[in-house]
């Protein structure tokens, strides 16, 4: 199973995500976290389905919870 998500996923989930961070709505640039919902530590896959656009600093904070 891969870890990383595509260039292509991350630009899908960034469209999704209406450009801001999906946990505190910042405005996201290039450099934001595709971040597995159920993390990939616990099994979680690699799709869009299971991932989210956060901004650095939400994505670790949240680290390999499910929340």
């Amino acid at each position: 199973m891969k870890r990383f998500f595509t260039k292509r996923m991350r630009k899908i989930l960034l469209i999704i995500a209406g450009n801001k961070c999906q946990k505190c709505k910042k405005k996201l640039d290039n450099s934001f976290h595709a971040d597995h919902v159920i993390p990939f530590s616990k099994k979680g896959p690699t799709n869009i389905n299971n991932a989210q656009a956060l901004c650095s600093k939400c994505n670790l904070k949240k680290g390999a919870t499910i929340v």
